[in-house]
């Protein structure tokens, strides 16, 4: 892992900046930290798989046809192994990660 830093100037909405940097000092994490983490996961997303828990780079899933969602190669799972009971609350969760994202996970 490449240990350089590069500084960054961004221009954010000032009211997401405090609340950020609140939220960030009291969690005792440095905002520098939270941008590069997130900057990190969105240019290589990775998730852990619904029934297996095993965690995958999203860009290296195939895509089921059926369903859309992305295979875990691991133990196979995809959107068409649930249920409708569990499906839901676990698709609302994906929204969450492709509303920080700005798009699909994959």
């Amino acid at each position: 892992m490449n240990t350089s830093k590069e500084k960054l100037t961004i221009t954010i909405d000032k009211r997401v900046l405090k609340e950020s940097k609140l939220v960030s000092k009291n969690k005792g994490i440095p905002l520098s930290r939270v941008i590069e983490n997130f900057l990190r996961f969105f240019s290589n997303p990775w998730v852990y798989c619904f029934k297996c828990g095993e965690k995958f780079d999203t860009n290296k899933g195939e895509v089921c046809p059926k369903c859309g969602w992305i295979i875990c190669p691991k133990c196979k799972a995809c959107r068409c192994s649930l249920d409708e009971k569990t499906a839901i609350p676990i698709f609302y969760m994906r929204k969450v990660y492709e509303d920080l994202l700005g798009g699909r996970v994959k």
